[in-house]
């Protein structure tokens, strides 16, 4: 399915039911204008820098000559008051375009997508395409705008002294059917809270204060056939036990059902999709020490997925051998 970028313009959501290759090529016409709208906005705040600083000194000078003039009661000569008058204009001039140049980049501001929205999808269907079959449709869904948007607001209060606004933001889907059968479901929300308190001093001043706190969940769940994997709910235990995640993801949930499983965990809101440099890269400049110390949350996907595949194995496992004891009884 080809992007419609008009369409996409104005509501900022993908959402595709198709095969992984065609899900990747959309993911990449996003990509592509993610980078040209942030080209754009850079560019802009270049130009708007460029022509508003040398505009603004234009006509403050302009003004600062004039005012001195009127009040030492001096006549300006006819070529000094013309320049006066294009070095104003001109002045003018460039500070109007360069307030327009600002204006123009805070319009492109919700084209200037969340790179690792977009970018968690390409990791997680890079990684499924081997365990599905080569035409096995994928559900994706994806909700780029900013969480903190008025309809994402669910709940005003006071935490403390501060005025706060709860925000939830269900921004990520991934749905689809293994080849082994299972289906797998992947999901991730981010909750956000703004604070926000004011505090008057002695001398009568207003401040405000204002602060951004919030966590995302990331919960992987897979279905399975019950007669393929008897006594799965007796196997939670099992299941906490089993599940490997990285270092500072926290376990939230796990749940264990006749014919599902689900983890659910909680990563720190400055989660990557993916490190760019390997861990024991000593030749990762300092930001990307900085990225690899954050919650991966590719990483932690594909361990949870894991984590419910070694359950999976040993209740099937479990199953064949109560079945060959059976036999044997039977003899």
């Amino acid at each position: 399915m080809a992007v419609n970028i008009s369409r996409f313009h104005e509501v900022f959501l993908y959402q595709s039911r198709a095969p992984v290759p065609e899900l990747l090529a959309d993911l990449k016409v996003l990509g592509g204008l993610d980078a040209r709208a942030e080209a754009q906005r850079s560019a802009l705040a270049w130009g708007g820098w460029l022509t508003t600083v040398p505009g603004g000194v234009m006509a403050l000078l302009t003004y600062g000559v004039w005012a001195g003039a009127v009040n030492a009661d001096e006549q300006l000569s006819d070529a000094g008051l013309q320049l006066l008058k294009v070095t104003g204009a001109v002045g003018g001039t460039l500070l109007a375009v360069g307030l327009c140049l600002f204006l123009w980049r805070f319009a492109l501001k919700d084209r200037d997508l969340d790179n690792r929205r977009y970018g968690l999808a390409q990791v997680l269907l890079q990684r499924l395409q081997v365990d599905l079959a080569p035409d096995a449709p994928v559900r994706l869904k994806l909700d780029l705008r900013p969480p903190d948007l008025l309809h994402k607001r669910v709940k005003q209060d006071m935490v403390g002294w501060w005025n706060t606004d709860f925000f939830v933001d269900p921004w990520f889907t991934l749905e689809t059917r293994l080849a082994d059968g299972t289906f797998l479901r992947i999901r991730m929300v981010e909750r956000l809270q703004k604070r926000e308190r004011s505090k008057t001093s002695a001398s009568g001043k207003t401040r405000t204060k204002t602060k951004r706190k919030g966590f995302a969940r990331l919960e992987v769940s897979v279905r399975v056939k019950p007669e393929r994997y008897p006594g799965l709910e007796r196997l939670k235990a099992r299941a906490t036990a089993a599940t490997r995640l990285p270092r500072r993801v926290e376990l939230e949930r796990v749940r264990v059902a006749v014919d599902r499983l689900s983890l659910r965990v909680r990563l720190s809101d400055e989660w990557v999709a993916r490190p760019e440099k390997a861990a024991g890269d000593s030749d990762a400049p300092a930001f990307w020490r900085q990225a690899l110390e954050k919650d991966d949350a590719s990483r932690t996907a594909t361990m949870m997925l894991l984590s419910l595949y070694q359950v999976l194995g040993y209740a099937r496992r479990r199953a064949k051998l109560q079945a060959a004891r059976g036999r044997r009884g039977t003899v």
